[in-house]
């Protein structure tokens, strides 16, 4: 299958913007009429969306070190890189730190502004089809949903822009909307998009109705609508597409992207700007490899590494061990600074273009809402329920583990304590933890056992100053 990764030559000058402007939307008065009432117009204005709603390359690792930085199963050394997640770790990040404004703000708000402009012009496009019209609008407003889900986990509410702007005289400094609009308006997006979407695309990496779905279910989850989190989670199951892949230890292997267990990914292909560079930056000194091997040192913390039980074949894709190009046999098992262990779940793509890598970064696995149905379950009854228990054992079982009793997590608190241990181990190297800990209210604890300077309001991340000096409207998150 086909993977669906947007690489733009002619459409470069028309959809890459600057920054600093206020939401970084542009008046839609820059594209012509007739650039909208085409076929390929419109398809370039998706492929756009698409484009600035994946996280891949630079932008795809850094969500994921940013996520997982904050939550204690990630910590970087040495290198630019480390200038800039530091911040990061020691929880002393604030509305100018790196990526605030340009990946976690401006990405997902271009992505949106895309959409807009397709939602607006769709209708009375003469060149597509009631079909294709259908599916790209299905498509768009999946993206716009997306969008505003990742806006709100990471910022709380923000401004609800559901329009395409074309006048100068349209209201670009719109305040925050209110937790009850935006939460609304995601789950009105992804219900729409799942209504029309087809089960399966031509390209890999286009949304689908199990993509919106899944990713309606992360979002229930987040928010603690537990009966409509269990409920989605079932609508994924029962499409009958999704499986646990046999063996996690190919599960992640270039050769097997796309298979059963993805549900939905941001796709990436061997050439910088467009690949994933996680190993380039994973990878210890005189690892014996020709691929790229940067000066910053991306490590799993021995720590949490313990964790693990001990016949846990997710392990297997963690280093541990290596003997040099020198040969020298190095243990990444001391704890030293650079010597913890490496997660290699992006595996080494010998064709990789400089950094970057083809592994996809994979957004939603079945695994994922086998588990959120299970967690679900459990908190909307209160009950540990045969189902959920056999929902978790699916997951132990296919990593090696021995499978729960009742007897030994009998209540809804053993059960979470259970669970969000075997999320920290099934979803290590994928930007979860974070967000698990903070949807049990645990976060902030997590932070400080681990001696972090973590304080109540650091379960949102600071709007970015750049939108605040441009926006009078926008006020600024508690504590910052």
């Amino acid at each position: 299958m086909r993977k669906y990764q947007y690489i733009f030559i002619l459409f470069t000058l028309v959809f890459t913007t600057n920054c600093h402007d206020a939401l970084d939307v542009q008046p839609a008065s820059q594209f012509s009429d007739d650039f909208l009432n085409t076929s390929s117009g419109m398809r370039a204005l998706l492929n756009s969306a698409y484009d600035n709603i994946q996280y891949t390359d630079d932008p795809g690792v850094n969500r994921i070190y940013i996520e997982e930085a904050t939550s204690g199963v990630l910590v970087n050394f040495r290198g630019l890189l480390n200038r800039d997640l530091q911040f990061y770790q020691d929880f002393t990040f604030n509305s100018t730190t790196a990526y605030i404004q340009d990946q976690l703000w401006a990405k997902p708000y271009r992505a949106i502004r895309d959409a807009n402009l397709l939602i607006d012009n769709i209708e009375i496009n003469p060149d597509l089809s009631e079909n294709e019209k259908s599916t790209f609008l299905g498509e768009a407003r999946f993206i716009r949903g997306l969008a505003y889900h990742f806006l709100y986990g990471w910022f709380g509410p923000v401004p609800l822009i559901k329009q395409s702007f074309n006048s100068p005289n349209d209201n670009f400094e719109q305040g925050r909307a209110t937790d009850d609009e935006i939460l609304s308006f995601i789950e009105e997006e992804l219900l729409a998009a799942a209504a029309v979407l087809p089960a399966t695309q031509l390209e890999y990496g286009r949304a689908t109705k199990g993509a919106a779905l899944g990713v309606l279910t992360k979002y229930y989850l987040q928010n603690r609508l537990w009966d409509k989190a269990a409920n989605a989670a079932k609508q994924v199951m029962d499409l009958n597409k999704y499986t646990l892949w046999p063996d996690y230890t190919t599960l992640f292997a270039l050769q097997n992207e796309g298979n059963s267990e993805m549900v939905f990914a941001f796709p990436a292909i061997p050439l910088d700007g467009n690949g994933n560079v996680w190993v380039a930056n994973a990878l210890p000194p005189q690892y014996p490899t020709p691929i790229f091997n940067t000066a910053t040192q991306v490590t799993m913390p021995v720590a949490f590494y313990n964790t693990f039980e001990a016949n846990d074949n997710r392990k297997k894709l963690i280093l541990t061990e290596y003997v040099s190009n020198q040969g020298q046999k190095i243990n990444l098992l001391t704890g030293v600074e650079y010597q913890n262990p490496r997660s290699l779940k992006y595996p080494i793509d010998l064709s990789a273009d400089s950094r970057s890598g083809g592994a996809d970064f994979i957004l939603i696995r079945y695994a994922d809402i086998l588990l959120a149905r299970a967690e679900a379950l459990v908190m909307a009854s209160g009950n540990v329920s045969t189902e959920a228990l056999a929902l978790l054992n699916e997951i132990r079982i296919r990593a090696g583990l021995s499978a729960y009793k009742a007897a030994d997590i009998p209540t809804q608190a053993a059960f979470i304590d259970a669970l969000l241990k075997e999320r920290s181990w099934e979803f290590y190297s994928e930007g979860k933890y974070r967000e698990d800990l903070l949807r049990h209210d645990r976060f902030i604890q997590h932070a400080l056992n681990r001696g972090k300077a973590a304080k109540s309001f650091h379960i949102r991340f600071p709007l970015p100053q750049s939108e605040l000096n441009a926006n009078p409207n926008l006020k600024q998150n508690t504590g910052y």
